[in-house]
């Protein structure tokens, strides 16, 4: 009886299928006229994100992070405080994230201009680790804006003329920090070759709050998408066909009034609930 059980088991699993392979690009803002497979951003009634069980951060404290002269930091530093406790933020509590916090900036001087994300970014964070300049938990998120003149490389791929930013994971458990990830965005300047092709509005600092809200919904509702490799663990809300919650309704913007009373510029979201792309609740 043991014997038989042994290889009937051996057999379910060996007859499990495949998972399927998570595409390198699923984290990225994707400039205007480019797209990961024809499905993504039709928005179409069948978007649906499934929860595959994954980290989401259900309390974002956001800790921007300036690399060199990055612009707006003022600004940004209030639309981060303002944004995660706005109606638009109030979406992701259908996906067991609450309302967070945000605190301002810090700066470090840029020590490159052309940076990789694997090569050059995760050791500049986790260098910033090691020195205690930044404290990770599972509830941080770093985005990093980028000074002009500033261009980013990652899966091969460039700012700017591929992507408009995107956000990442590095497993940071061997440096027993008490926490396993460090979850991070990067945000390049969007003046330059950025200009035009991120965003429908004239303002290039609304621009950039569009694109800042695209990566931060997705990092809060799917947080460890940079370790990911097959649609499955550690993903958490994921639409195989469509994406993350911000791919979407990419580059559809909207607006929402901060805590502070303000109003910002933010990308749509996928709402479950509501079938539809987004800025806020009924």
């Amino acid at each position: 009886m043991l014997f038989s059980l042994v290889l009937t088991a051996a057999a379910f699993v060996s007859a499990a299928p495949t998972a399927e392979t998570l595409p390198h690009s699923v984290s990225w803002h994707l400039k205007d006229g480019v797209k990961k497979h024809e499905a993504l951003n039709l928005a179409a009634a069948s978007a649906h994100l499934t929860n595959y069980g994954g980290p989401v951060i259900p309390k974002v404290e956001v800790h921007p992070i300036y690399y060199g002269a990055a612009q707006y930091q003022s600004q940004t530093n209030a639309f981060y405080a303002g944004v995660v406790k706005s109606a638009w933020y109030d979406i992701f509590a259908q996906y067991n994230v609450q309302r967070g916090s945000a605190v301002a900036g810090i700066s470090v001087s840029a020590a490159k201009t052309s940076l990789d994300d694997v090569k050059d970014i995760h050791p500049f964070l986790i260098n910033l680790i090691k020195a205690g300049t930044i404290k990770p938990t599972a509830n941080t998120y770093y985005p990093i804006h980028f000074a002009p003149g500033i261009s980013i490389t990652q899966g091969g791929s460039a700012s700017c003329a591929v992507f408009c930013a995107y956000h990442g994971t590095i497993d940071i458990s061997s440096l027993n920090v008490g926490t396993k990830y460090l979850f991070y965005g990067v945000i390049p300047d969007q003046g330059g070759s950025c200009a035009g092709g991120c965003g429908s509005n004239p303002s290039t600092v609304n621009n950039m709050f569009s694109v800042a809200s695209h990566e931060l919904a997705e990092a809060v509702t799917d947080a460890a998408v940079g370790v990911a490799t097959v649609i499955g663990l550690p993903l958490a809300w994921y639409d195989k066909t469509n994406g993350e919650i911000g791919d979407i309704c990419n580059a559809q913007q909207g607006t929402t009034v901060g805590a502070d009373g303000v109003t910002y510029v933010v990308q749509k979201t996928w709402s479950n609930a509501d079938n539809a792309c987004v800025s806020k609740r009924p």
